[in-house]
């Protein structure tokens, strides 16, 4: 029969996991959802203009695939083309925190694909 102290041990042993489980679960279900899967990538981000201010929406995964589509290395300061004027001005509305880590992640997985090839 374990002793008290074992007990105890055991029941806050216990308890910390299952604190971290519960933060695990809400972290997913608030929006930490990974990049590339299909919640991420069906979710609507903001645009705004730099220029003219507009706004527009659209899903995540056609921001990700427009940034795919660049040719070489993708420039930060370049956004995403105003429907209206053709212009590349359009950046996510948190551009601080959505913007650069996009970018950074596209630009990393787009250098290991070259090296892979061989180019």
């Amino acid at each position: 029969m374990p002793s008290e102290k074992t007990r105890k041990a055991l029941i806050v042993t216990l308890g910390v996991v299952a604190i971290m489980l519960g933060a695990v679960l809400v972290y997913r279900s608030v929006g930490g959802a990974a990049p590339g899967t299909t919640s991420s990538l069906t979710k609507d981000v903001t645009i705004r203009d730099a220029e003219t201010g507009a706004e527009w929406t659209m899903s995540r995964g056609r921001l990700e695939q427009a940034l795919y589509q660049r040719s070489g290395e993708i420039n930060p300061e370049e956004g995403l083309s105003n429907p209206e004027t053709g212009t590349p001005t359009g950046f996510p509305v948190n551009r601080s925190r959505e913007w650069d880590e996009v970018i950074e992640r596209i630009s990393a997985e787009k250098r290991a694909m070259l090296e892979k090839q061989g180019k």
